[in-house]
């Protein structure tokens, strides 16, 4: 069995379990409607496209045929001068103009070039930052400092008449965050960020939900077509759990009661994740019925995979679950762990689950001992950043962290700068040392 396969098998079969369900199941019958018509997880237990009907979601690098702020990648080299936005009467190299001709022609080629007249779905969206051409042209479209709104939209409006066949998604985030003045042609989305909607039980309470409803409210004005970019991650730690089950599923309901027919949620990508194999099997579930029961489905998976310890580290996760959902923290984003302290972690019980975690895995053998190895060794790194009572327990978790290159898709602890590599050569001395005695020996072998 190869590597991908050891970390995405899991969802795959349990997914197909679920098309076959029996009555008094959590998952809907396989011709029942399913809660949202687009489901997307981009998790690295949702990689191979062999699995993607069996699991009944999707992933936005099969697709779409343009995803996210990527829309250089249609210009082939970098874009010429009259692409860019214009900033104080000066062409700004970091932000586009929606108005050039040049740059719409260019879009226009690249589309009947690679995709022709093939239904598919198209992001189109600025760079990623607050930016807005004021160039006469989009000025006299209706841009201003901070809205770039009326360029993109005319510009999307001209490639959904040319290309009926296919779909265009402006996004509501940042410069494009308002909508535009009028309605939007029938083939024309919109994909709402939910980075404003606090990662906590009772989002509903909070001045960034308020800001995210009538956004999503003013939006719906102009089309139905609403796709949401939804998060279960901190991405400045992968590696810590994340027990983002119970928030994520009132937020489904809330989306399906606003009219969102399309989801999107942004994991860790293609770096493992603690947890992420069963939070990625009861998402799938929670995308096509909202109102399946986590507990069960928590359950039911560490009950097929993890037949030996499955018990314990089912009862730990769903602890940590209920902890949030019970105080009612936030958890953060973009956090330290201090942060995932103060809202859910309690160090000795993490410590303690790990610890005797291990201990049974002593017993386990085949596929389940591999699964639980990945897992000690993931969180061996937050071991060590709650800062370990002593060097011995420190050298050991050291040593444990270094088997990583063993784990399928484990390089990274966060999103940017976040190589394993690295942080070890920090925390172990003896990294830098072996690695400067191995380069001493390259150099005196020239």
């Amino acid at each position: 069995m190869n590597k991908l396969m050891l970390l995405t098998i899991p969802l795959m079969l349990l997914a197909a379990c679920g098309q076959t369900s029996k009555a008094g199941s959590s998952n809907p019958p396989a011709t029942e409607k399913r809660a949202f018509d687009y489901r997307a997880l981009c998790t690295p237990t949702n990689l191979n496209p062999e699995e993607f009907g069996i699991k009944d979601v999707d992933n936005v690098d099969y697709d779409w045929a343009l995803w996210g702020h990527n829309l250089r990648k249609t210009l082939g080299k970098n874009p010429t001068e009259e692409m860019l936005a214009t900033v104080d009467g000066k062409h700004d190299s970091t932000q586009l103009c929606f108005s050039s001709p040049a740059l719409r022609e260019a879009v226009a080629y690249w589309v009947d070039d690679q995709w022709g007249k093939k239904g598919q779905r198209f992001a189109i969206m600025p760079d990623d930052n607050t930016i807005a051409c004021l160039c006469e042209e989009c000025v006299k479209l209706g841009n201003t400092p901070g809205n770039a709104t009326p360029a993109v939209t005319d510009m999307v409006r001209e490639l959904a008449a040319k290309y009926p066949d296919h779909t265009f998604f402006m996004a509501a985030y940042h410069s494009t965050k308002e909508a535009p003045k009028e309605k939007l042609p029938d083939n024309v989305g919109v994909l709402l960020s939910t980075m404003p909607i606090p990662m906590r039980y009772t989002f509903g309470e909070s001045g960034g939900f308020r800001n995210f409803d009538a956004t999503l409210k003013a939006w719906k004005e102009k089309t139905p077509l609403l796709y949401v970019w939804e998060y279960e991650r901190n991405f400045d730690d992968y590696l810590t759990p994340y027990p983002c089950l119970l928030v994520l599923q009132q937020r489904l309901k809330y989306y399906k009661e606003s009219g969102v027919s399309g989801v999107f949620v942004n994991g860790s990508g293609y770096d493992y994740s603690t947890f992420d194999d069963v939070q990625s099997y009861v998402l799938a579930q929670l995308l096509k019925n909202p109102d399946a029961d986590v507990e069960k489905l928590v359950r039911r998976f560490y009950a097929k995979y993890y037949p030996q310890c499955g018990g314990m580290i089912g009862d730990y996760y769903l602890k940590l679950e209920r902890r949030l959902r019970d105080t009612n923290r936030v958890m953060p984003y973009y956090g330290t762990i201090d942060e995932t302290v103060s809202a859910y972690l309690d160090p000795k019980e993490f410590t303690d689950f790990w610890i005797s975690l291990d201990k049974a895995s002593k017993s386990v053998s085949g596929t389940e001992r591999q699964y639980i190895n990945r897992m000690l060794t993931a969180m061996a790194y937050t071991r060590l950043m709650l800062k370990p009572a002593d060097e011995d327990e420190r050298a050991e978790l050291i040593l444990v962290l270094k088997d990583y290159e063993s784990v399928p898709h484990l390089k990274n602890y966060k999103e940017t700068g976040g190589s394993l590599k690295d942080l070890l050569k920090k925390l172990d001395p003896k990294e830098n040392s072996d690695e400067e005695t191995k380069t001493e020996k390259e150099d005196s072998k020239q």
